[in-house]
């Protein structure tokens, strides 16, 4: 998720030329809907969104039941990390932290990590 269409479309190509199936969201709550009704396998999330933010998305994600989407690995995005410490991003519920510009090698690595392969 990023409200930008241009890093959507990066992270797609990116995650697509390792064989990911990429379904994409330019809000929260766009995304909380699709994690509660598509099957998904890990979640990349941009933090600083407006309205509701990345922490937020988590956050809603965590309180569901596993089979709800509450289990899903998530990886945080951030251009400002001086605004979020990775200890904080980790405490929401995330399991990875990147900051931008994000490498594509670096990205599918990551969420490769945390599906398990």
């Amino acid at each position: 998720m990023d409200d930008y269409e241009d890093t959507l479309e990066l992270f797609r190509s990116a995650l697509e030329a390792f064989g990911a199936e990429v379904v994409t969201a330019r809000s929260a709550r766009d995304a909380l809907t699709i994690m509660k009704t598509a099957r998904v396998n890990a979640m990349v999330s941009d933090l600083a969104m407006p309205g509701e933010d990345g922490l937020w998305l988590v956050q809603q994600l965590r309180r569901l039941k596993s089979t709800q989407g509450g289990g899903i690995p998530a990886i945080a995005i951030t251009a400002h990390r001086e605004r979020y410490a990775a200890e904080r991003v980790r405490e929401f519920g995330f399991e990875a932290f990147l900051t931008k510009p994000i490498d594509p090698f670096d990205l599918s690595r990551a969420v490769a990590s945390l599906v398990g392969r």
